[in-house]
């Protein structure tokens, strides 16, 4: 119970500070989010990097996804967010989430965040589109916090750029 209420009012203030910060911008586009969403990229690919190979199939228990099923998530929604904001919905299949290795996650997360940028680096600010922007960014964060959890599990530290 103490975690849920944790995640929500983190979720909360986390909303509110992005919204104040998009607020005062005076912009036709989100230029102003570049710096932040290439924190986001940073971050998340150090985190997934920070699990050995050896480990990277770990699952604390039997009801969650492992690790690498648990990152892969979280780059395949990435992906299909994009559609989604293009107004191009695909539909949800992620597939196998555990093929991919450690080196072709971590290029698959590369590739996903570039054409984030790109794609809002590039898109006209609206509030439906800034809406979205916000719940991937809540949704990659939530993830994290999780990836972040099974390395403190395996008795790792996150290694940060």
């Amino acid at each position: 119970m103490k975690t849920k209420l944790f995640l929500i009012t983190i979720s909360i203030l986390l909303f509110s500070s992005f919204n104040n910060y998009c607020i005062a911008q005076n912009s036709e586009g989100y230029d102003y989010l570049k710096t932040r969403l290439e924190k986001t990229k940073s971050l998340t690919i150090d985190v997934i990097n920070s699990m050995p190979e050896k480990d990277f199939k770990y699952k604390p228990t039997d009801e969650v996804r492992s690790f690498s099923a648990l990152a892969s998530h979280v780059v395949y929604s990435i992906e299909w967010n994009i559609e989604l904001m293009k107004g191009a919905p695909i539909k949800w299949e992620p597939g196998d989430e555990e093929r991919y290795s450690k080196e072709e996650l971590i290029q698959y997360a590369n590739v996903q965040f570039d054409h984030l940028i790109k794609f809002i680096g590039s898109a006209k600010e609206t509030p439906e589109l800034t809406d979205k922007i916000i719940d991937v960014l809540n949704h990659n964060s939530l993830h994290r916090g999780q990836l972040i959890t099974y390395l403190r599990l395996k008795g790792l530290k996150p290694k940060y750029r």
